[in-house]
């Protein structure tokens, strides 16, 4: 085997990869509105030699794919307008 192999198949060509992403992210000013490439694979080395990372990598995907948006539950009975200064609350039949 090869002695740039061997370096390629290395944690430290890792570390030089990711660096050399994160630099090409930043010239490019490239904003797709998510997470970095770099930024996330930087996440994921840093969670495999501490364990409590993982566990808050793993959170943070949970609270992102469990969050409230307006207008996924039932429907609405009640609206209220803070720019418009109004609500309209509509109580449920009894009977």
């Amino acid at each position: 085997m090869s002695l740039g192999f061997l370096f390629a198949m290395s944690l430290p060509a890792l570390v030089v990869g990711l660096f050399v992403l994160a630099v090409a992210e930043k010239v490019t000013r490239r904003r797709s509105g998510g997470t970095p490439v770099s930024a996330a694979g930087f996440g994921e080395l840093g969670a495999t030699f501490e364990v409590g990372i993982r566990d808050e990598l793993e959170y943070r995907k949970e609270e992102r794919q469990l969050r409230d948006e307006e207008g996924d539950a039932a429907p609405p009975r009640s609206r209220i307008d803070l720019d418009g200064g109004t609500a309209v609350l509509r109580l449920p039949e009894q009977g």
